[in-house]
Order: structure tokens, then sequence, then C-alpha cells
């Protein structure tokens, strides 16, 4: 792990060191900026907050290269079903089934110190990555060229440091977000919870469900999670007549549990209070300082996004800087990412919001009718949803609106070359490029030609002929890619580094009409500002 160095200037300043901000600064290490990381804490916090992500997270993970390490800290996430007032299952949420549309698991519960850990070797291992642990930020300056940071390190000493960028990763109670102005926006949803955490017993864990569970009983409204291993956690609503003090105390949680544990069966690992929100900043961006994670939303754990949400930002962040400070776009593309996230989030978050209130309904005849009404618009059976058709695409910004499966995420397929089988992503990186699935020799051409006149990269998959100089061919293992373009009568796609369809196209004229609609949209840089000095660029300019 880099230390900060004396008196440097660096391309991005990453506040906070959780999983979004190692994250964020493995995706711009990985793209060969200079980056400072902080945070107030030395180590990783050794006790479990969040306890699961989804391919999207482990997608961004394989770009930096720590998937594969991550695999004794997680587990498939369960299946989960909603109980109703009088125990009956009212709801079930399941994931999607295989072939995988990102070959990871859809969902993962996860040992979060673990998770950390692995992620901190990882990124500490980048040479351009720099950490300046046991340091708090006390002051931001914004100037035309960069931002100057004053911090305290752990002996209370100051320090300077100046960034091109500031990205705040610090929490809920963001300092950076304070600092810069900008404001959190309630969704009305504030609700108090206690989150217990336990080891259970070997004895004892074969009584426990084997599914997740949604307890929708108005008497105490309860969550259950399989977690890794032998950790369980429980989730429990409070009601408004008790008294929060006192809360955490032992005996009280024992009486909890009673009705899955008693003492002695179970150690109890963590316990904690929580008012469960739901708040989204109105604007993401002051400038040269921007939030990602808690510091710009906070979502209720209903669906299990608050992470995922946080790292979706760092995936759509992190490429759009290194283009900006290579220069290879203007300072208007950080626009779109407010634009982009945003909108994503409320929407995840209003239905976290709504299962939320669905599920702490407290009135036992109004709960009943809940039941009732859920079966009776299910046809009498409870109905399943599956859990990855409840995340929207992206509706807004740069992707070209009306197009087939603009906003959607590629699929991400194992392939295999004349280098053997990977996953798709590990062919190129995080680069703009047409994917293609045809064997139509005229179309491979036609968007060889174009790809290098765009001066994007081309992905040719099936069996056909010698891929065009310049162009990658790959044969996919399940046909997934292949089959979900088909299924929207497509030959291919225009993707961007984050792996989100800017558009599908059927043909090569109408890939030629996406890049001429990207180029159109593309906001040029200005040959007057300065460019940091990034050493290891491996993104195509667009």
């Amino acid at each position: 792990m880099h230390a900060i160095e004396p008196a440097s200037t660096y391309d991005v300043a990453v506040i906070g060191c959780g999983p979004v901000g190692i994250t964020l600064a493995g995706l711009l290490g990985r793209e060969g900026l200079r980056v400072a990381v902080f945070d107030r804490a030395t180590e990783v916090y050794a006790q479990p907050r969040a306890v699961g992500f989804d391919h999207d997270a482990m997608r961004l993970f394989q770009r930096i290269g720590a998937a594969e390490a991550l695999a004794p800290h997680v587990t498939d996430f369960r299946n989960t079903v909603y109980r109703g007032a009088d125990g009956q299952v009212i709801q079930r949420v399941r994931r999607v089934d295989p072939p995988y549309p990102y070959t990871w698991a859809p969902n993962y519960t996860c040992d979060q110190p673990g998770v950390e850990a692995v992620l901190r070797q990882t990124v500490g291992a980048m040479p351009s990555v720099h950490f300046g642990l046991g340091t708090e930020l006390l002051t931001l300056a914004t100037r035309e060229e960069g931002v100057s940071l004053m911090l305290r390190d752990a002996h209370g000493q100051h320090r300077a440091c100046e960034a091109r960028w500031v990205v705040g990763c610090d929490g809920a109670s963001s300092t950076v977000r304070r600092l810069s102005g900008l404001k959190l926006r309630s969704h009305d949803y504030d609700e108090p919870w206690i989150v217990v955490d336990l080891k259970v017993g070997d004895a004892a864990l074969s009584r426990l469900p084997d599914t997740n569970v949604q307890y929708c009983e108005p008497e105490r409204p309860c969550t259950y999670i399989v977690c890794p291993g032998n950790h369980r956690r429980w989730e429990f609503m409070l009601m408004p007549d008790e008294p929060r003090e006192g809360a955490l105390d032992p005996a009280r949680l024992w009486t909890l549990l009673q009705r899955w544990l008693q003492p002695g069966e179970a150690e109890l690992w963590r316990a904690a209070a929580y008012r469960f929100h739901a708040l989204v900043a109105d604007d993401w961006r002051a400038g040269r300082v921007l939030l990602a994670g808690d510091a710009a939303h906070q979502t209720p754990p209903f669906m299990g996004q608050g992470m995922c949400q946080g790292l979706r930002d760092a995936g759509n962040l992190a490429w759009k800087l290194a283009a900006v400070q290579r220069r290879e776009a203007g300072e208007a593309l950080l626009d779109s990412y407010t634009a982009e996230r945003r909108p994503h989030v409320e929407a995840t978050t209003l239905l976290a919001k709504q299962l939320g209130v669905m599920l702490s309904e407290r009135d036992l005849q109004r709960a009943r009718e809940r039941d009732a009404r859920m079966l009776r618009e299910a046809g009498g059976e409870a109905p399943t949803l599956i859990r990855q058709e409840l995340i929207p695409p992206l509706r807004h910004g740069l992707i070209a609106h009306g197009a087939p499966r603009a906003g959607e995420v590629l699929p991400q397929p194992r392939v295999r070359d004349g280098r053997g089988e990977r996953l798709l992503d590990d062919l190129l990186g995080a680069t703009w490029r047409l994917v293609l699935a045809t064997d139509d020799a005229a179309a491979c051409s036609a968007c060889a030609a174009l790809a290098a006149r765009h001066g994007v990269s081309l992905v040719l998959v099936g069996d056909g002929a010698a891929a065009p100089a310049g162009a990658h061919r790959v044969q996919e293992r399940d046909g997934l890619l292949r089959d979900w373009l088909a299924a929207a009568g497509l030959i291919g796609a225009l993707v961007r580094p984050d792996h989100c369809v800017y558009g599908g196209f059927a043909t090569a004229e109408a890939a030629q009409a996406l890049l001429q609609r990207r180029a159109a949209a593309w906001p040029a840089a200005d040959p007057s500002q300065p460019t940091g000095d990034t050493a290891h660029a491996t993104a195509s300019s667009p």
C-alpha cells in the first residue's frame, strides 16, 4: 500500500475508504489516474454492516482484479419469502434462472470486513493509488484548476493536498457533502429498526429457515437473512411506544430472538439501532467536488440495494473522470453523472420504501386486507417476483433514447479465443466498443470500418470468418449474448465503458447512426484546460 506523497498533486482525491471509495479508487487506478484515498479510520471496520451485493458489484470487483479473491467471503443470496399477518406466504422474490446474465451469480451475501480487506489489498497494490489512512478532512477550497484539501492526520498534524477532483464517499454524515453545500432531499421514510447479527452454533442452524424471510406481521415486522457460514441477521422494527433507551441491551435482544434461538445457541456479534431513511441529494456535483454512495443517497434495506447503488455510482463515475482527466471529453461529461444516477437511485429507493411500507403495516385488519389483496391480484397464489427485474435500466443521460436496449446492461458471457477462456469484460477492459453477434461477413466488415473511423473497439461474437484487422473474434459458451440481442431483433450494440448499452442496432447502417449520434452528444474537451500527468491510460478515445 503506497503512502501519500508529500507536496504531490493527484488527479482524484477519494474521501472515504469503505467499499464504494476503495472500489472507485481501484477503477481509477486501473485507468492509470493518480489517486489519493483518505479515511479517518486506519483499519477495516471489524463488524458487518452491509451483508449483500449483486452481480453489478461483482462485475466491478472483477474489473479491479478482486473477484476471485472474494470467494471465501461471499455466498449466493437465498430467495426471499414474504409471510403475512397469519404466517401464510404472500409473496416470493427469487433470482433469474441460469445461465446468469453476467456469469456471476445475480446476488450474494457477504462478510463485509473480509470483502473490504480483499479490496484494500487489491487496490493497495496499484502503483498509482496512494493512501492516507487515519486522516480527517477539515476543509476544501475549490479553484479553477483543482481543489485544495486541508487534512489532519492521526498525530494531530495538519497537511495539505491538491487534487483535480474530489469525490466524497464518506458515508451518511459526509463531511464532503457538508463542505460542498450539497443537500439531501427526503422521500418521507423515517423508521427506527434494530439490526442484530449473530454467529449461530452448528446445532441450532438446522432449525432456522433456509431462505430469507420478511415477516410482515403487525405485532413486530422483521427480516431474517441467511449470511455466509454461520452468520445470520435479524432486523426488528421498533414500535412507536417502545423506549429507545436500552434498545440494544442483550436481555432485550434475546427477548426479540427467542422465537428462533435461546441464549447459548448463538453469539451476539453486533447490534445497532438505525433509522431507515429514503434520502437522495438533488445534485451530486458542485464544480470539482462530487458525491457517491451514502454521501449522495440512503435507501431502506428492503431490496438489498444500499451498497449496490453506491458501487454503481463508482462504475458510472470512474470512466467519466478518466475521460475528462485525459482530455478525451469536456467537463460537461460529469454533468451526466447526476443526470443518470439520481433518477435510477430514486426509482429503486422509492420501490424499497414501498416494500418497507407494505411489510410494516401495524394494523391487524389492514394487514389481513393487504394479504388477501396480494393473493387475489395474483390469482389466488403468492406472486413471484424476479429480483433483477426490479432494478430499472438507465433511462437518462448519455444513451441513445429510443434505440433498442438503450440503458440496459450488456450481458457478460464466458468466451473463448486463441488465448483460452475468459469473461468478456477481461478482453478489452473499460472501453467504448461495438459488440457484434452475426456471421454476416458484410456487416462485420462494415462495422470494422466504423469502429476504426470512430475510435472504438470491435468485438465479434460467433464462429464466423476471421476477424477484420483490429477486431476481436470470440466464441461464447452459452449463447447468452447472441440470444439477448436476437430477442430484440438486433445483431449488435454500441456499449459504454461501464457496460451500459448506448443503443442496439439491427444493421450496419443503424450502427453508423448510433456512432454519429454519440459523436454529436459527446462533450468536447477544452484544449486550453490542463491535463494531469496520467501515467497508464488504457481506455480508447471516443
